[in-house]
């Protein structure tokens, strides 16, 4: 397994430890964040970003920045379980999945694809 080491991004400022990662909040814009990396069950480290905001569940335009800040350029995932595994300690909160221990964690298959008339979708 590759040691994971954090860096708290610019804009954001740890408030303290957390489990085996770190409890951040972004100085200037209201995203609170949660962040460790770990052996998951299937034997693999994942990074794993929780995020919220106080008074609303945050946007695709938070998704892009806490995604970018956190876990950078390599494949991550938002999980969505059957109804019956949902944990939900915060209802404002959203949760991104990526895999540390691949160059560019790609675990799923490939998506995008050429569209006629729309170019490269996903």
């Amino acid at each position: 397994m590759t040691d994971w080491v954090f860096v708290c991004p610019e804009g954001f400022e740890v408030l303290h430890e957390w489990g085996y990662g770190y409890a951040l909040r972004e100085i200037h814009g209201g995203l609170r964040v949660l962040i460790d990396c770990s052996v998951k069950a299937d034997g693999a480290q994942w990074i794993h970003v929780s995020y919220s905001r106080k008074d609303w569940v945050p946007n695709h335009a938070d998704t892009c920045k806490i995604k970018a800040a956190f876990i950078g350029d390599r494949y991550a995932y938002a999980v969505f379980p059957p109804a019956d595994r949902y944990v939900n300690i915060h209802p404002k909160c959203l949760h991104l999945w990526a895999r540390w221990d691949e160059t560019e964690g790609s675990v799923l298959p490939e998506f995008s694809e050429f569209l006629d008339g729309i170019g490269v979708s996903i």
